[in-house]
């Protein structure tokens, strides 16, 4: 690619002039390094031709030999004329050979840039694939971190449902405590009661046994019957509290496990709340049946019913404790199963 004229002959003249008077050939590679590498090389070479000959021109116009004949001039002439065609024969050399080298070195450079500007459209193409994918990748780190958002949003949610849970598994936990006191309490006041039965039943048998030897014996079999369905009772009864107090126990230890089930845990609470005040109005009746069985204790015909109507309130009482257990262990068999869904599905 050529470049663009920005000398004059003008400066290309002063530029040679210079050089000669510096002692140098006003070569083509002189020149146009003094000129800064500027303008086209064809119009540098021809301002560097028309330079030559003017000068040589102007030298022969102005020549002037002092004491030389006139006639050994045209000599002269001709022979410095000679000199000036082989001087401009050898620059013409010279300047084509650099021609030459230079229109080789324009090729390679020609070559270069071509190579250059593919280059440059490979990269630009990879550039442009570049960006297609990191625009790509950028959507994706969007939708990643969009992603995590909602998920600390729903960690949140949950943690602040669990801490809701431990504080109601909390209070659950404080009133089964409640009614286990109040169970105790109650199964206090139901032996002491029982053993005020058995003491008034021991003073109907000594009446029983000053009024007449026959109805002492009877009265001592039927006693001692009564005993001992009594104390079988009471035995049961005692069991029944011991393994009630251990599936109490059971069901504190797995109270932890059961906060993914808290509706269901209140509502059997309530369930079993009702049971409890159910269980404590038929222990309200038997207590009222036993103060009637007391006043009637003084009749062997009437305390034998009396114990009868006892023992049948006790069965009632065990039977329905019987069955709020067997409930409270279905309930808590379906709060391990909910607590195991919900472990399955935090993981």
């Amino acid at each position: 690619m050529a470049r663009s004229s920005s000398v004059n002959f003008e400066s290309v003249e002063q530029i040679c002039f210079q050089l000669l008077s510096q002692g140098e050939n006003p070569s083509f590679n002189l020149v146009y390094a003094e000129l800064g590498n500027k303008g086209s090389s064809e119009i540098v070479q021809r301002y560097m031709d028309q330079w030559r000959r003017e000068t040589g021109a102007a030298f022969f116009r102005q020549r002037s030999i002092p004491g030389m004949p006139d006639e050994l001039v045209p000599s002269v002439d001709a022979f410095m004329a000679r000199i000036w065609s082989l001087a401009l024969q050898s620059a013409d050399l010279v300047f084509a050979t650099q021609r030459e080298e230079l229109e080789k070195e324009q090729e390679s450079v020609r070559a270069r840039l071509q190579a250059a500007d593919e280059r440059i459209l490979q990269m630009e193409a990879e550039a442009a694939q570049a960006t297609a994918h990191i625009g790509a990748l950028n959507q994706g780190v969007q939708a990643c971190e969009s992603t995590i958002s909602e998920l600390r949003s729903q960690a949140l949610e949950l943690h602040r449902q669990r801490e809701a849970l431990e504080i109601r598994i909390k209070q659950l936990e404080e009133a089964v405590d409640v009614r286990d006191q109040k169970f105790v309490t109650e199964s206090e006041r139901l032996t002491r009661l029982l053993q005020n039965d058995r003491d008034r039943y021991a003073a109907s048998l000594k009446e029983e046994q000053d009024r007449s030897a026959v109805d002492r014996e009877l009265l001592m079999r039927q006693i001692d019957q009564a005993r001992q369905e009594k104390l079988a009772e009471i035995t049961s009864m005692r069991q029944q509290i011991a393994n009630r107090e251990e599936r109490e126990t059971k069901q504190r230890e797995q109270t932890e496990e059961a906060k993914a089930a808290l509706r269901e845990a209140v509502s059997r609470t309530r369930q079993s709340e009702t049971s409890l005040a159910a269980a404590e109005g038929r222990i309200e009746r038997l207590q009222a049946q036993l103060k009637v069985a007391s006043e009637a204790a003084h009749g062997k015909e009437s305390a034998v019913a009396a114990a009868e109507a006892r023992a049948r309130a006790v069965e009632d009482v065990r039977l329905a404790e019987t069955a709020r257990a067997h409930r409270a262990e279905a309930a808590l068999a379906e709060a391990l199963v909910e607590l195991g869904i919900l472990k399955k599905q935090g993981a």
